[in-house]
């Protein structure tokens, strides 16, 4: 968490100008940012990570890139957006990606060209299938925001903080309860796009993979504007950065390293006509710093996967050479960068380049659709293979487990643990995970053994005397 003031940011304030006003938008506040005099950035709320929309006036008409997601709400920007530029005549809408709380308002916008990438409109259909998980997920979590929100002093900060969640959790609540369709893009790009506006050039470029696999940049060099979409950034004004909180070549998601890295380096190239680097949501910034560092970042992990392939190297090596404090310190404690997120970027690109897949996500998708034992113990056979299929992590798998339990499947989770457990015998927390799984299942005589070798693996685990203490007592309790 870095709440500091930059020079950056001391610059910012300088450049920009939020207007202050007790508006409201849907009963959250209102935020209108001048960023020039043709040019606005709108957001609501002041606690919540929303999705800020940014507006340009060109002599063809509006452009707007983004919208929050919500229908209601997006309606209600865009007249304000009309009344801050003193015009109407809305033309272009720009989604920086595929997902909803950027793409949700597109229908808003029907009476404009909406332009994204390619695989924007794929995603968007994709999307449909999570509604019905989604409508659950909320059906849940609004009682509980409720009882969170009655349980916290009146004005207090925390109170504060939990009506704004709340809000924005029943608004989002009542646009998946609309079921509207998608409305994707009508003018797609694959790699880069100029769109010609009148007296204002718009240059887009893909650089997919880092949030979604249709992440773009929107560029105005009149302005010196370069919108960044959820990739990334280098400063978070909340304690809770939502969609900014990772920097992370995602599993499972599409991308094209060799394409990034030139986008970000055309990008990079630009630095003199960059005035301003633009999140996608408010209350992150980013500083050209900070962007070239990450650029730097994912060019050296790139470049040192694909040598270390080359040598016939492995992956376990990798991970220690590439180790987050060691080799990149100045950014071990930077929005976005964790142990685990660094691990995750060294082991997608070192899928992307062998073709090697991670055991742990094999087995958790087995195990997800039910296969039969075969199928598992095919998986399990490959570890030391050479060249392996996959390639084993006892905490990547661990994690997993923990992933079935979180969802409240615990069988699931038991069967993973289980097969960590014999993929890693002398492991103390294997052990000791699996405990927890078992009690989570019910079966404390099973937990209280796999509880005791985690202590002979390990005599200072205190998590596993603890467990074994309460255990115990609860069983000769009257």
């Amino acid at each position: 968490m870095n709440r500091k003031l930059s020079l950056g940011t001391t610059l910012l304030m300088l450049l920009v100008a939020t207007v202050a006003t007790a508006e409201t938008v849907a009963g959250l506040p209102l935020h209108v940012q001048r960023l020039a005099p043709e040019v606005v950035r709108l957001w609501i709320g002041d606690e919540v990570s929303s999705t800020a929309t940014v507006a340009v006036a060109t002599t063809d008409g509006i452009l707007v890139i983004d919208t929050t997601g919500i229908p209601r709400v997006d309606r209600e920007l865009r007249a304000i957006i009309a009344r801050e530029l003193g015009r109407g005549d809305f033309t272009v809408l720009i989604n920086t990606h595929e997902h909803g709380d950027h793409t949700g308002g597109n229908n808003v916008y029907a009476d404009c060209t909406i332009v994204g990438h390619e695989l924007v409109g794929p995603g968007m259909t994709a999307d449909l299938a999570d509604r019905p998980r989604i409508l659950e997920w909320y059906e849940t979590r609004l009682p509980q925001l409720e009882r969170d929100l009655a349980a916290q002093p009146t004005g207090s900060t925390a109170a504060t903080a939990l009506q704004e969640e709340l809000a924005v959790a029943r608004l989002n609540h009542e646009a998946f309860l609309s079921q509207e369709e998608p409305y994707p893009p009508t003018k797609t790009f694959k790699d880069r796009l100029t769109l010609d506006l009148g007296d204002t050039a718009v240059e887009l470029y893909y650089i997919g993979g880092m949030h979604s696999a249709s992440d773009i940049a929107v560029f105005v060099p009149k302005h010196g504007l370069l919108m960044t979409g959820d990739t990334m950034a280098d400063v978070w004004l909340t304690e809770t950065p939502g969609c900014l909180a990772s920097f992370v070549v995602r599993a499972g998601v599409r991308h094209d390293i060799p394409l990034l890295l030139e986008n970000w380096n055309l990008l990079l190239a630009k630095k003199d006509a960059i005035r301003l680097l633009i999140p996608g949501h408010w209350n992150g910034e980013l500083s050209y710093d900070g962007f070239a560092a990450r650029v730097d970042y994912i060019k050296t992990l790139w470049e040192g996967v694909q040598k270390s392939a080359a040598e016939g190297g492995d992956l376990a090596s990798l991970q220690t050479a590439f180790a987050l404090p060691t080799r990149f310190p100045a950014l071990a404690e930077s929005p976005g960068f964790s142990r685990n997120n660094n691990f995750m970027n060294i082991a997608e690109l070192w899928t992307t380049v062998t073709g090697q897949q991670s055991a742990s996500d094999r087995l958790y998708a087995l195990i997800d659709e039910g296969a039969g034992a075969e199928a598992i113990q095919e998986v399990v056979a490959d570890r030391g293979a050479a060249p392996g299929k996959y390639y084993f992590f006892e905490g990547q798998i661990n994690f997993a487990g923990y992933r079935f339990l979180q969802e409240g499947r615990v069988a699931e989770a038991v069967t993973l643990m289980k097969l960590n457990r014999d993929l890693y015998p002398d492991s103390w927390n294997v052990h000791d995970s699996l405990a927890e799984t078992l009690l989570a299942a019910g079966d404390s005589e099973a937990a209280i053994a796999s509880y005791e070798r985690s202590l002979e693996l390990n005599p200072g685990n205190t998590n596993g005397t603890e467990a074994l203490a309460r255990i115990r007592a609860t069983a000769t309790a009257p």
